[in-house]
């Protein structure tokens, strides 16, 4: 739903954006819970931050199906090559489990850090507050973790608070607050994030990230492809809840999506339509999750991820194989 408040000083009512992206995930963890709960992919922790999931269609349930399985190989893979002297940053969070997931499967990186606004920061503390399983996977040893009202410090795991808009507070929160080693090899991860900055900002992130670090890997999720009668639709309709994608027609396709990461200091790019995604994950798992749900026929799944992709920027100054890092 669009998200009003009261302007005071014009005595008018004005889309609130902060509010309205913030918004989106509450939607994005709903949609994983009901995906997780029919099968799709397994996920002990999502229960945990969201109460209740309503039905949706089998097209949302396989489109996410293909953005958690991808991410989880792409991270794997780069887990594998940095070993665990590494580091995960993962900006605009939000619900995301993938740290307690690791965790559970025994692949924690050295440090895990999420970066998010403090309204959804807020709400992560107080879940992981309240919720045993959750806390407990951030005690080491002797060393419970440092909860605050909206940010969460422990040996491997911190949760901090930062408008991604503004780099050189992002930059002090993951030096200081997080203590990110700059030599470590780390992987970023934005999952529809950037899209909503605008282009000066979110190239503003990738610079820094790519200056800051000189040994990782950026993965980017987000929708593209706006140009054509259902882009357009996708636009107007997020649009129409306070969210509005300025970034989309920076990038609207695979080449500017990979010259961005190049423009912005990162070596080498690659860039996938999620069609193309699609079609690369495990196939034997790819007809489990499509015996899930009957999908009458299959023109709009197809639509559905060609205005979604995968982009990725690497340097690898230490030689340890990043350009594998691809499906």
């Amino acid at each position: 739903e669009p998200v009003w408040e009261m302007d005071e000083s014009q005595g008018r009512t004005v889309f609130s954006d902060d509010v309205a992206v913030q918004a989106t995930n509450d939607d994005a963890t709903s949609c994983k819970k009901f995906a997780v709960q029919r099968g799709y992919w397994k996920d002990d922790f999502i229960k945990f931050f969201c109460r209740t999931s309503e039905r949706r269609s089998p097209e949302i349930s396989r489109g996410y199906y293909a953005r958690v399985k991808a991410i989880n190989q792409l991270l794997s893979k780069f887990l594998k090559l940095a070993g665990e002297e590494c580091q995960v940053v993962s900006l605009g969070a939000g619900f995301d489990t993938l740290y307690w997931q690791l965790e559970q499967e025994g692949r924690r990186p050295k440090v895990f850090v999420e970066v998010d606004f403090s309204t959804v920061t807020a709400k992560k503390c107080f879940c992981v507050k309240t919720k045993p399983n959750l806390q407990t996977a951030l005690v080491t040893g002797d060393n419970d973790p440092i909860i605050s009202k909206d940010e969460i410090h422990s040996r491997h795991y911190h949760l901090v608070s930062a408008d991604l808009r503004n780099v050189n507070t992002l930059g002090d929160k993951l030096f200081s607050a997080a203590g990110l080693d700059p030599n470590l090899p780390t992987f970023f991860l934005a999952e529809c994030v950037l899209v909503y900055l605008e282009p000066e900002k979110s190239r503003e992130v990738i610079r820094w990230t790519a200056r800051s670090f000189t040994n990782g890997v950026f993965l980017n999720y987000e929708p593209f492809n706006p140009f054509d009668k259902f882009g357009q639709v996708m636009e107007q309709n997020l649009m129409s809840r306070g969210c509005s994608l300025l970034g989309i027609r920076d990038c609207p396709d695979v080449e500017s999506q990979k010259k961005r990461f190049t423009d912005c200091g990162w070596r080498n790019s690659w860039c996938l339509d999620m069609v193309e995604v699609y079609s690369l994950l495990p196939q034997d798992d790819v007809r489990r999750i499509e015996r899930i749900d009957f999908l009458d026929e299959g023109e709009l799944l197809t639509q559905l991820l060609k205005h979604y992709c995968l982009s990725c920027g690497y340097t690898d100054t230490c030689n340890l194989g990043f350009e594998s890092v691809k499906l």
